[in-house]
């Protein structure tokens, strides 16, 4: 073989490498899959837009104690940039019930709106892996009305720091995240501060091609430790203390469609004073991108 022969075979060669790395990326990006309960660090792409509808619940019970709570979420994603997205958070409460030994309470409405801002700091492709990281800044407005029982919202405007890592084959996922929500006070009370502490693996147990459905299994642990609230500047005693989930969740998604689930499993509680532990916590959504 002659030099000009090797030299178009190496061209030849590196334009496949390049063609499948590309393919691959874009494959990627059509399958942009996150966590369920935890955070990635996904953007959308530069102008794009995106909506989620989804359906959350939770109940907690003990100590002569029952909170339940159904809600309809409305999320809205904008590409500011392709590596800058904002995410605006509309709850909507469609029960939340409150039972004692003594009293039954109820309540519906709009909740505590957020803002959520992920920008996409790194980024690296090599053939079959894409991995990412992302920092987060968010913050809850005091929208949900306070004079109702129970309490739709909390009255502070609250704030989050986060960060969100991601490697993702076409096969495989892992995600991790930390996240911390700085709460404020209001009114002389100050619910604790949170901290959450994510990390999840995915796999696509059918390899399939964009006009195909696409089926992803999900398995997070989500932790969360929330220290004691407060009123008047002293510690409420019956407040606070550490979760951790077992998550089992899936992501199917078509085209730009996508429909997503999962249940948070409590499996360690270790709650302040007398509180009502929690049961259950679920989410199912769907979401289309534009």
């Amino acid at each position: 073989m002659n030099f000009q022969s090797k030299m178009i075979l190496v061209k030849f060669i590196s334009y496949l490498f390049v063609t499948n790395l590309m393919m691959l990326i874009q494959t990627i990006s059509a399958f942009a899959h996150e966590p369920i309960f935890g955070l990635g660090p996904h953007v959308i792409y530069k102008g794009g837009v995106g909506v989620e509808v989804e359906i959350d619940g939770e109940r907690s019970s003990g100590n002569q104690k029952t909170d339940e709570e159904l809600a309809i979420d409305t999320e809205i994603i904008y590409g500011i940039t392709s590596d800058l997205a904002a995410t605006l958070i509309i709850p909507g409460i469609l029960n939340k019930v409150e039972k004692t030994a003594t009293e039954d309470q109820s309540s519906s409405g709009f909740g505590d709106a957020s803002l959520r801002l992920k920008y996409r700091f790194w980024r690296r492709d090599s053939p079959g892996i894409q991995d990412s990281a992302a920092i987060i800044l968010g913050g809850k407005f005091p929208t949900g009305d306070e004079n109702e029982k129970p309490k739709l919202g909390s009255g502070s405007t609250d704030f989050l720091f986060g960060l969100a890592v991601a490697r993702e084959s076409r096969r495989w996922y892992y995600f991790g995240d930390f996240r911390y929500r700085l709460n404020t006070q209001n009114d002389q009370f100050k619910a604790g501060d949170k901290i959450f502490a994510d990390v999840a693996i995915g796999i696509r147990p059918w390899l399939t091609e964009y006009l195909e459905p696409d089926w992803v299994f999900l398995l997070e642990m989500n932790w969360e430790t929330q220290q004691r609230n407060e009123l008047f500047e002293k510690d409420v005693s019956d407040s606070g203390g550490n979760l951790l989930f077992v998550s089992p969740g899936f992501f199917l998604t078509y085209r730009n469609w996508a429909v997503k689930g999962g249940v948070q499993v409590p499996v360690y509680q270790n709650l302040y004073g007398n509180q009502p532990e929690v049961d259950y916590r679920f989410a199912l959504g769907i979401e289309i991108h534009f």
